[in-house]
């Protein structure tokens, strides 16, 4: 006779992945902020910059986390490829705007790297988000 099992509750273990990506969404934040803040006159470009550089370190460890985890991959890149669709539109249109509204070319470099470090950080934390809790067919193996 085989033993009932439980249901299955999803992924309950702890991971690095989401603190990183949130990191790099807030450092973006945190970048986008202070820009907007003195725009439309002279940015000064020192904590922008930091934070920009906070954004990619944290993107690339969560990136380098999640490279080494097992997940639902199928499940993982349909997620992210919807909901990179929309913030793409949603960036594509700040930068747009950023365009029109002749902002510096250092200051628009700038925005720009960080509207499109927001742009695919928020995708990737939603897509692993959902397949996580994905059931596996050998969960055991991890």
């Amino acid at each position: 006779m085989v033993a009932p099992q439980e249901p299955y509750s999803g992924d309950t273990t702890r991971s690095l992945i989401v603190p990183c990506f949130l990191g790099a969404i807030a450092s973006s934040y945190l970048a986008i902020g202070i820009m907007g803040a003195y725009l439309p006159g002279e940015v000064p470009l020192g904590w922008p910059i930091g934070f920009l550089v906070g954004s990619v370190a944290f993107t690339a460890a969560a990136v380098g986390l999640l490279s080494r985890r097992r997940l639902a991959w199928p499940l993982f890149f349909a997620v992210v490829k919807w909901v990179l669709v929309v913030t793409s539109v949603f960036s594509s249109t700040a930068i747009l705007l950023f365009i029109l509204n002749d902002i510096p070319g250092r200051t628009m470099a700038v925005m720009t790297a960080v509207l499109i470090l927001t742009a695919v950080n928020l995708p990737l934390l939603i897509g692993f988000s959902v397949a996580r809790h994905e059931q596996l067919e050998n969960p055991e193996s991890e």
